[in-house]
């Protein structure tokens, strides 16, 4: 099978985190002065890719760690055995030292 094309404006402009994907806002390039400076600070923070685009996000970025909410799913529940794991061995060297 031939390698996947990554859409390159894609790349640009999301990126992946353990629930989906996140992105700039819109809204705050130019035209500043008459945006309210409420407006301009809220516009900071990244948005969040809503579930009806995840799909199309996906076939854009065939190579990101999350591209289905199986693979999302079998990453978080590794995370948390893992994390399970780790909390045993530090109670177990606590109690080796008291």
């Amino acid at each position: 099978m031939p390698k996947l094309k990554t859409n390159r404006g894609a790349a640009k402009r999301f990126r992946a985190t353990a629930s989906g994907y996140k992105s700039r806002r819109t809204n705050r390039n130019h035209i500043l002065t008459k945006k309210a400076t409420k407006r301009k600070r809220q516009l900071r923070a990244s948005a969040q890719i809503g579930q009806s685009d995840l799909n199309s996000i996906d076939r854009m970025l065939p190579y990101t760690i999350n591209r289905t909410t199986k693979r999302r799913r079998h990453y978080r529940a590794k995370d948390i055995a893992n994390a399970t794991t780790s909390y045993v061995v530090i109670d177990e060297v606590n109690n080796a030292k008291s």
